[in-house]
């Protein structure tokens, strides 16, 4: 049974975006403190282990502004 692809409207969880765009989800938080994904955010109380919640609209903005490979 194959598993149903997330939807690419709302928030993603760290996993989720880690997925989507092959990266490490240490990876993905590392970018969302930094910046790579402006609307990224905390749930819950914010502490330091709330889960990240990151908006697919910004995702898709990073994969458009990543450079193509050539070939």
């Amino acid at each position: 049974m194959t598993e149903k692809p997330a939807p690419m409207t709302g928030d993603a969880k760290v996993k989720e975006v880690a997925e989507h765009l092959g990266l490490h989800p240490d990876t993905v938080r590392m970018m969302a403190r930094s910046g790579d994904f402006p609307n990224a955010y905390k749930t819950g109380s914010g502490r330091h282990s709330s889960p990240i919640r990151i908006p697919w609209s910004d995702v898709e903005r990073f994969r458009k502004q990543q450079p193509k490979a050539s070939r």
